[in-house]
């Protein structure tokens, strides 16, 4: 039997979870924002080892995230199950639209097909949820109530088909009294529909509350002492922060879990750095009273099963963390690559190589770049690119990149010269601030690029046979702190301007 787990249990830029069983398999989907495909999926049968799936958002049809700027685009998701068909439904941000998307199980029962079509809801909003009962549809979402920025839980009933308001919106709640009432699920038990939330601003007075009533249109209510239901606000030593944006959801054998989102910012000269953005946890759920207990009070990284042996009876198999490597064997990208904004229609897989030709397109210019990562799971850990000779440099630039967003990233770049040598610089913007340093001159490709994380620092290197080149950076640059929201986290990858091609034989991520 399980005794203990380590959250996160999805690590790196996985926020907003929302999870689903069908039959004995788990889906969770969470939110993507600026990045491509948008709307994350991955699949499970013990809930703490996940299997990666294509996300969601593959065509424009879906949404278009070409003007997305950063901390836009796929806001919070909510998944759920009705009638043999999956449903995502969402906002994007960079529209400012609400839809929904259906997915079905292929027929091996191993992915989801989703429909290259959305369903758009009319609400003016972000964070919609969907709710099935008796026949007809509820979309729960966060409203703006006024032109000062009121916001407040609303309602309305839909087309399923069409996504015609056929009632409201009608407002449910301000929530529980804390800022920017937002995330809402509805959960019906005994009788009784919950209303689950997020408060307090997605940062450090995060919290997770609820409210209940008889009625699917209120009035909502809570009791002294519920809420909030669960909060790490007060707690500033415990090294998960920032708790909220949950979902409540059934193992087989009846026993309520809780997902939310946290982060695990690095204590650094006395300041809390968030490289990693937020990610996806677990806790069990005792809910034999009115209202749920979530595990035991505290948002814990290491959970204790002790005390929950029906909990732990249901997680079939050791949660096992391992390092990520793709060697560019499969006909098909790795799920865990983002882009951003859009695909990258000419990038190839061939052999046991990715070929990534290069775009004129920067970061901090919309649309897509020639740009294509993974995201950082651990505060130390590190990540290389290993180069084919087949490589090409042409009189463009390549090398490795990391970026919180547009407007906060570092690279190191090589170009060639004349002679057949390779000039490498150290390439970085921070806000207003841009530096372009040349590190030095290699006298023949180089085989790897390495970024090396930690919790304070940054170190971007790039290596032949005999010689070796870096700069270091402060890791704040590229925080959550340092760009003063807490949407995204960091994206690691291969980065290629103008006319240059980097083929690239194996990337790996490995925790140190």
């Amino acid at each position: 039997m399980i005794k203990n787990y380590q959250n996160p249990i999805r690590r790196g830029m996985y926020p907003d979870p929302s999870i689903v069983r069908v039959g004995d398999t788990y889906y969770l989907a969470n939110s993507t924002f600026e990045y491509y495909p948008g709307i994350a999926m991955a699949k499970s049968t013990d809930l703490l080892n996940w299997t990666s799936l294509t996300g969601v958002i593959q065509h424009p049809s879906q949404a278009d995230l070409s003007q997305a700027k950063s901390n836009e685009g796929i806001f919070t998701v909510s998944l759920r199950y009705h009638d043999g068909h999956f449903y995502v439904i969402t906002t994007n941000f960079a529209e400012f639209k609400t839809f929904l998307i259906r997915g079905t199980l292929t027929a091996d029962g191993q992915n989801i097909t989703w429909d290259q079509t959305r369903v758009e809801i009319d609400i003016a909003g972000i964070d919609p949820d969907i709710y099935f009962e008796a026949g007809h549809s509820y979309v729960q979402f966060t409203g703006y109530l006024d032109d000062q920025g009121t916001k407040g839980i609303q309602q309305v009933e839909i087309n399923l088909t069409t996504g015609k308001v056929l009632r409201g919106p009608e407002l449910l709640s301000y929530g529980a009294g804390g800022r920017d009432v937002e995330g809402p699920h509805i959960i019906k038990k005994t009788d009784w529909y919950y209303l689950l939330l997020a408060e307090g601003g997605t940062g450090v007075g995060h919290m997770i509350t609820m409210l209940r009533s008889r009625n699917l249109w209120g009035p909502f209510t809570t009791e002294p002492g519920v809420n909030p239901l669960f909060t790490n606000r007060d707690r500033a030593n415990e090294p998960l922060q920032n708790i909220g944006h949950a979902d409540l959801f059934q193992d087989p054998q009846h026993n309520w879990w809780l997902t939310c989102l946290g982060t695990q910012p690095a204590n650094v000269d006395f300041k809390q750095i968030t490289n990693i953005g937020r990610e996806t946890l677990l806790y069990p759920v005792t809910w034999n009273q009115a209202w749920p207990v979530i595990y035991q009070g505290v948002p814990t990284k290491t959970v204790d099963l002790s005390q929950f042996p029906r909990h732990a009876a249901t997680l079939t198999k050791p949660q096992v963390l391992t390092d990520w490597t793709d060697d560019f064997d499969k006909t098909t990208l790795s799920p865990d690559w983002l882009t951003l904004r859009g695909p990258l229609a000419d990038l190839q897989l061939n052999a046991g190589q990715l070929a990534l030709p290069g775009k004129d397109r920067r970061f901090n210019d919309l649309g897509t770049p020639a740009f294509i990562g993974i995201r950082q799971a651990e505060a130390t850990e590190t990540f290389t690119l290993t180069v084919d000779p087949s490589t090409t440099l042409g009189t463009g630039q390549l090398g490795l990149a990391s970026l919180i967003n547009a407007d906060h990233y570092a690279a190191i770049l090589i170009n060639a010269t004349d002679d057949h040598h390779y000039q490498v610089f150290r390439q970085q913007q921070i806000a207003d601030v841009q530096v372009h340093d040349l590190l030095g001159t290699l006298t023949e490709l180089p085989t790897t690029f390495t970024l090396t994380n930690e919790p304070a620092d940054k170190i971007f290197t790039v290596k032949t046979a005999t010689q070796s080149l870096s700069f270091k950076t402060s890791a704040l640059h590229l925080s959550n702190e340092g760009i003063a929201a807490l949407n995204t986290g960091d994206i690691q990858g291969a980065y290629v301007l103008g006319n240059a091609k980097l083929v690239l034989t194996k990337a790996t991520r490995s925790a140190q």
